[in-house]
């Protein structure tokens, strides 16, 4: 099955480097993916690390810029998934996941969820297991344990606010027939524009449209936890919010 692999990039350009190999890794193992990468107004751009990286695999590769400065997003939320559902309506993909660009891919996965899908075409849509690790201090061969919060559902669930966004694959045609699509933009809350997840809205429309995510039983990624994630500074005013977006700036990719 073709996997569409939805990765969105913000001024980190050493950690996207990770995901980038890990993904050459992964094409050993399964080589019909294509991966839609948004760049989302970095000063650092991506497109030609992506270049550098990628030699070889550009024809699999398209690459979009949201042309969103940081005050667009304080009036106009952050809009991911306005873009992910454009990426959606155009592949001719069976399957997509979301690996953002600070996480990397579990060697096997895409081959691993291809076969997943094909021996259970019931299933719309899936979570797996994923590895934590700092990929500011750490690199993802260096852990092994699985035993973290977000593994603990081995059953069927809602995923909203019990998985993280890696771990999820869902058939295009979630969106595509079941109408699952992201919301187009993070505008939902008054006054706070950048607090809700993207992944979050699009899990109460896939729970909503499509049931329970069914439990692969795969591992799918190594999750990236580190100081300069949104999730650990977006609680806060426009100054505050301003102030992380200067700190990514400054040192985004590197060791505190």
């Amino acid at each position: 099955m073709r996997i569409l692999i939805l990765t969105p990039y913000y001024n980190r350009p050493i950690l996207v480097k990770n995901f980038l190999r890990s993904l050459r890794e992964a094409d050993k193992h399964h080589k019909d993916w294509e991966l839609g990468i948004l760049d989302d107004g970095s000063e650092i751009p991506v497109k030609p690390i992506v270049e550098e990286e990628m030699s070889g695999h550009m024809h699999k590769i398209t690459m979009d810029h949201s042309g969103m400065t940081f005050d667009d997003k304080i009036e106009h939320g952050i809009c991911l998934g306005k873009h992910a559902n454009e990426h959606m309506k155009k592949s001719e993909a069976d399957i997509a996941i979301m690996i953002h660009d600070d996480d990397e891919l579990y060697p096997t996965y895409l081959k691993d969820l291809s076969e997943y899908f094909t021996d259970n075409p019931n299933v719309l849509y899936c979570h797996s297991r994923i590895y934590l690790y700092n990929p500011l201090h750490q690199s993802s061969n260096e852990v092994s344990n699985l035993s973290n919060k977000y593994n603990q559902f081995k059953f069927p669930i809602n995923p909203v606010a019990n998985v993280d966004a890696t771990q999820v694959a869902w058939r295009l045609s979630c969106c595509k027939e079941h109408g699952a699509w992201f919301e187009e933009s993070t505008r939902l809350i008054p006054n706070m524009p950048w607090v809700k997840d993207t992944d979050r809205s699009f899990f109460e429309n896939l729970y909503d449209q499509c049931g329970e995510s069914q439990y692969s039983g795969l591992i799918a990624a190594y999750k990236g936890t580190h100081e300069y994630q949104l999730l650990w500074h977006k609680k806060t005013d426009e100054d505050g919010l301003r102030k992380y977006d200067n700190m990514v700036k400054d040192l985004a990719g590197k060791v505190l």
